[in-house]
């Protein structure tokens, strides 16, 4: 085998490593994004939906209830959501309110914000992830 054969096939088996991608490693790649975005949405709703003063029942609190993973009646492809909970107290519709506002109350677009603020070190570790799938796939 030439040389250039070897670099050829080398090159190959990077790029198929690359695109050939299963639903379990797209939700690996994914789901490390999702759990830096999940980590920024808490300590943004901590930091400004958080009462000191409230009392502490059986209910947790809305940043406590960001959660990320397969959406519920969505196909598995390999994509991954990001949200409130709607188990138990339903916090998504909380959040919706403080996110969106209401008739009576504006509201502060606290995810909104978050999400686009978050984006650069969302997307920076999806693409680490991404290179150590690759390498990995790639090294066999």
């Amino acid at each position: 085998m030439s040389e250039y054969e070897e670099q050829m096939n080398a090159w190959l088996k990077q790029i198929e490593a690359s695109v050939n991608l299963t639903v379990e490693e797209k939700e690996e790649i994914n789901g490390n994004g999702a759990k830096v975005l999940r980590e920024e949405i808490a300590k943004e709703t901590r930091s400004k939906h958080h009462n000191g003063y409230r009392k502490i029942g059986n209910m947790p609190h809305l940043s406590d209830s960001v959660v990320s993973g397969q959406i519920d009646g969505e196909p598995e492809d390999g994509h991954v959501g990001v949200g409130f909970s709607k188990k138990d107290y339903n916090h998504a519709r909380i959040a919706r309110f403080l996110n969106d506002g209401t008739v009576k109350m504006r509201g502060d677009s606290f995810y909104d914000k978050t999400y686009i603020s978050a984006q650069h070190r969302t997307q920076k570790a999806i693409n680490d992830k991404l290179e150590e799938v690759q390498k990995r796939k790639y090294s066999k």
